[in-house]
């Protein structure tokens, strides 16, 4: 007997769809002068284009490139402000049985080329994702199938239940539609750096090293949208180049990695967005030799962490106290005070040490030397507080190519590494990479501390209801917490967005850092 399963979504009208866009992102909006004005080009001035790969959806994986597919490429559902699943390309969908989902797809809908969207374009889409070897390939291990039912009707099947699936095809940035005609035709360059999808721009123009072109996508399905004519990605690597330009107004927008920096640049009548901690700053261990393997160690390490002080004193008050999952993400559960060594007790840790055969540790702890330059004062903070409990910290700046194959390949390392992390489509994706059997930073297989917290993962994984699936999260992240499996001193906003508000109206930022919201922003004229 099927079991039929409505998902939080029935079908939608276009208007109600145009009143969730809007709604997502939470800054101190700019107040519209007037009614909304179509027409004129955004200067946006970012700081790297997209490496290889360029904007092809199905290969690319940079967060870079990703912040632009958004401007062209649409997924078949999205998630609003609270994280709840939406509407897109898909009106609606249903879950059959615990491996079968269908979708209803949104009727009217055309690429920039003209050419409709059916169907057709979603097994397309998915086949090509389930052939790509990118990163991506990964978020999909249990699709069994993609099928047509009919001209606006789709099925995904599954090899068993999977609980990630429906979030992951809610990223914005993973799982977005192609077109069977044009992209299946575009030669690798241009599918890298021209667009072939039914967003709300196409990007026609690449000057590398310079500038991306966006322009306004004429056969966009969404009433009244775009109001822009065009983006220009402004490309100015320096943060201090580019604040200078903010300042000179040789731009109407741009993003910083470095709050301090984007803080300068919100003056007069620029205005900073509303920020949010989707990045965590995972300290990973290697518990398999050396003091670490003393989980009273690894707990001393955690009570010794003043986390309050690290985000106030270290990073000027931009960041959260978080779980592995970082503490912007809304599916992300919330620490509190009985979160299991998380505040600061020095002499807990003091005893927990003297229990130990290393009562003074000295302990290894790498970060990256040559990126994240403004996130490098937490680590000497951190030095700081655990010498106060006796623990000698060596801190290892090192390079990118020195610490990727950690997590690109599983190469082991010593004592601690930080390895930040930004916005998951699922919170057990955040667990997966040092708890699952295949985590390319597992380096607890076999460990009886971590025997508790890789049940949980797994049944969370599994678990379809979603305040279930919830409990499960928080017993696991506890867990984690309890056993210290990783040490999380914060997580900080992955990005800072500044704008001109006498210029760019209606505009707001998001969690994911899609820049959704530039489908509905005008400019004053």
């Amino acid at each position: 007997m099927k079991r039929s399963i409505r998902s939080a979504i029935a079908v939608i009208s276009a208007a109600a769809m145009l009143i969730g866009v809007t709604a997502c992102g939470n800054t101190s909006s700019t107040s519209a002068d007037g009614p909304p004005a179509d027409g004129g080009t955004l200067k946006y001035a970012i700081a790297i284009q997209p490496p290889a790969g360029g904007i092809d959806p199905v290969i690319a994986s940079s967060i870079a490139g990703q912040h632009l597919m958004d401007q062209a490429y649409e997924s078949l559902l999205s998630k609003d402000e609270s994280g709840k699943i939406q509407p897109e390309l898909a009106v609606s969908y249903s879950q059959e049985d615990e491996t079968t989902y269908r979708f209803q797809l949104r009727e009217g809908v055309k690429f920039a080329d003209g050419s409709a969207f059916d169907a057709d374009d979603v097994v397309y889409s998915f086949e090509q994702y389930m052939k790509s070897t990118s990163g991506k390939a990964a978020y999909l291990p249990g699709l069994k199938s993609a099928k047509k039912l009919d001209e606006y009707s789709v099925e995904l099947t599954l090899n068993q239940a999977d609980s990630t699936f429906i979030n992951a095809l809610a990223n914005r940035e993973l799982f977005l539609m192609v077109s069977s005609d044009g992209y299946a035709k575009a030669s690798k360059e241009d599918r890298e750096k021209r667009s072939y999808g039914t967003g709300p721009f196409v990007l026609t123009d690449w000057q590398d090293g310079v500038s991306m072109t966006f322009e306004k996508n004429d056969e966009y399905w969404a009433k009244d949208q775009p109001r822009l004519d065009g983006i220009e990605f402004r490309i100015i690597p320096d943060d201090s180049t580019r604040l200078a330009a903010v300042q000179q107004g040789s731009v109407d927008a741009a993003s910083f990695t470095d709050g301090v920096t984007a803080k300068q640049a919100a003056f007069g009548n620029w205005t900073l967005g509303k920020t949010y901690s989707t990045q965590a700053l995972p300290i990973f261990i290697n518990p398999t030799s050396g003091p670490l393997k003393d989980k009273k160690v690894r707990q001393a390490v955690s009570l010794a962490l003043n986390r309050d002080v690290l985000i106030k004193t270290a990073q000027y008050g931009d960041g959260e106290v978080s779980y592995a999952a970082p503490a912007g993400d809304p599916a992300a559960p919330a620490v509190t005070d009985s979160t299991p060594n998380y505040q600061r007790n020095l002499d807990k840790a003091k005893q927990l040490l003297q229990e130990t055969e290393t009562p003074h540790p000295t302990i290894e702890l790498s970060y990256f030397g040559d990126t994240s330059q403004s996130q490098h004062p937490i680590y000497e903070l951190m030095q700081q507080q655990l010498s106060d409990v006796g623990i000698n910290v060596s801190l290892k700046a090192k390079s990118t190519s020195e610490l990727s194959p950690i997590f690109t390949s599983g190469q082991s390392f010593d004592g601690l590494v930080s390895l930040p992390w930004s916005y998951k489509p699922d919170p057990t994706f955040y667990y997966d990479s040092f708890l699952s059997e295949n985590g390319a930073l597992n380096q607890w297989k076999d460990n009886p501390d971590a025997a508790k917290a890789m049940e949980l993962l797994a049944e969370a994984k599994k678990e379809t209801d979603e305040e279930k699936k919830a409990q499960l999260i928080q017993d696991l992240a506890d867990n984690v917490a309890e056993e210290a499996l990783v040490i999380v001193p914060m997580a900080v906003p992955s990005d800072f967005e500044v704008w001109n508000q006498d210029v760019l109206k209606d505009y707001s930022t998001d969690y994911s850092t899609s820049r959704i919201a530039l489908r509905t922003a005008w400019m004053s004229q």
